[in-house]
């Protein structure tokens, strides 16, 4: 409004100037119309912020060009000016540092097997929305895992899922929260889990009735691309700060890992935008990094709101529906006895679709969300990677590596078989070993190793 007053304000001047001007001129000169009109043309040009306005205007456009192609949408241009003046970022962890391929990556039972423990999680997780919980349904049904079906569930907003499954209460969520509902958690439990969640891993506490059952750790490694991102701006002298939902052990994990000093952990939608309205306080203008759905709200309060898609959501996929559609075996389960095509069962819904709706909008309205909410900057994480690397929008098909690649990589894994000690790979030509850092100091493993998807045993 205060921009909008001050362009009329400067228009209405520049008006009055150039009028002032053509008629000093034309009573004092004593000038032709045209003359007058031509001062007054001059002048008005000269003093009116049209020329002004309209640069801007052409600037602003070849800066949306530049941005659309690499893969960047500005809703509010005055966001770009302003990103001059930040001093503070704060990140969202999941889905935006991270590369949202979420995979169990331990199994701690007690009082029972890893199967059943993954079962009993995964019936309670069996319609939960949470990307962890999408994990668990989908690792259990890759196992061939028997689930029952719960009688009621609920699930908290970064806590986690209750379900009543054969009359027996089932928690599957942080430990906090078990704690808070009397759930009794033995002294081994507690220990392992400080020990995952130090290493990077998200420990999920599962307990029936009212004693915890076991720990099911799960992974969401860090994006190699997000670090470097971090590095750069911190050589510029900018404040990063996490904000999650994750426990404190783990934020503090990924802080360290990422050089985030400033760490606030266990925190919800709201929290968020609490923590950015105290960071504001002290002085600070905030540039909020983080998923438009699930961070809305924090994305609404800092300065300047950038939105990034969400890596745990994936596309759907493209071929299911065809599969479905020209599956025999499915076409002739739905065959009535008489051999014809069953009709569809109609289901009519709980309660009318306008009603919905509306319990649907007024739950988002309470939540501190608006529908059709665009960022000031929204990045499309596709189209960026693409334009940074144009060589993988060439790339077709798989890659076929060289026979002496497949050879080396061959030998690596025989000499790792037996921990490193080299027996077992000396059946193979000595000439592979050469160059092969494996080998050196007697084939000790370097660097930092991701774990294999994979569901290990309890150590």
């Amino acid at each position: 409004m205060k921009k909008f007053l001050s362009s009329t304000v400067h228009f209405v001047l520049s008006v009055i100037v150039a009028a002032a001007a053509a008629g000093f001129w034309y009573t004092t000169e004593n000038v032709s119309i045209e003359a007058a009109s031509e001062i007054f043309l001059g002048v008005f040009l000269a003093a009116s912020p049209i020329p002004w306005l309209v640069s801007r205007w052409l600037i602003a456009l070849r800066i949306k060009r530049h941005l659309r192609a690499d893969g960047i949408a500005c809703s509010r241009m005055s966001a770009l000016t302003e990103l001059m003046h930040v001093d503070t970022i704060a990140f969202n962890r999941n889905g935006t540092l991270t590369e949202g391929d979420i995979f169990i990556s331990a199994l701690v039972p007690e009082g029972m097997t890893q199967s059943s423990l993954l079962a009993l999680a995964a019936s309670a997780e069996r319609d939960a929305l949470h990307p962890y919980a999408q994990a668990l349904y989908r690792t259990a049904i890759e196992r061939g895992l028997h689930l029952t079906r719960h009688s009621a569930a609920r699930e908290e907003e970064s806590f986690g899922v209750e379900a009543l499954i054969v009359r027996t209460p089932v928690r599957v969520g942080k430990k906090e929260w078990l704690q808070e509902e009397n759930i009794e958690i033995s002294a081994a439990l507690l220990t392992r889990a400080d020990q995952l969640a130090t290493s990077g891993q998200s420990p999920l506490f599962v307990s029936s009735s009212k004693y915890a059952r076991g720990i099911i750790a799960v992974r969401d490694d860090l994006r190699m691309e997000a670090k470097r991102a971090l590095n750069a701006l911190r050589q510029r002298g900018l404040s990063l700060v996490l904000l999650t939902g994750e426990t404190k052990r783990l934020a503090n994990a990924t802080g360290k890992e990422l050089h985030i000093a400033d760490v606030r952990s266990d925190l919800t939608e709201m929290d968020k935008a609490r923590e950015i309205r105290l960071l504001q306080s002290r002085g600070a203008i905030v540039a909020m990094v983080g998923d438009p759905i699930a961070d809305q709200a924090a994305l609404r309060t800092a300065d300047i709101g950038i939105g990034c898609p969400s890596t745990l959501v994936k596309p759907p996929a493209e071929t299911a529906e065809e599969e479905t559609e020209t599956d025999p075996l499915r076409a002739e389960l739905l065959k009535g006895p008489d051999g014809t095509a069953a009709a569809a069962e109609v289901v009519e819904p709980l309660i009318p679709p306008e009603d919905a709706a509306y319990f649907e909008a007024q739950t988002r309205r309470n939540q501190g969300k608006i529908e059709n909410y665009v960022p000031d900057i929204a990045l499309d994480s596709r189209r960026t990677a693409a334009s940074r690397h144009p060589a993988r929008r060439r790339r077709s098909g798989t890659r076929t590596r060289p026979p002496e690649y497949v050879a080396h990589r061959t030998f690596h894994r025989a000499l790792h078989a037996d921990g490193g000690r080299g027996s077992a790979a000396s059946r193979w030509p000595a000439s592979l070993s050469v160059g092969c850092r494996c080998t050196r100091g007697g084939g000790r493993r370097t660097g930092s190793q991701r774990p294999a998807k994979i569901i290990t045993t309890n150590s």
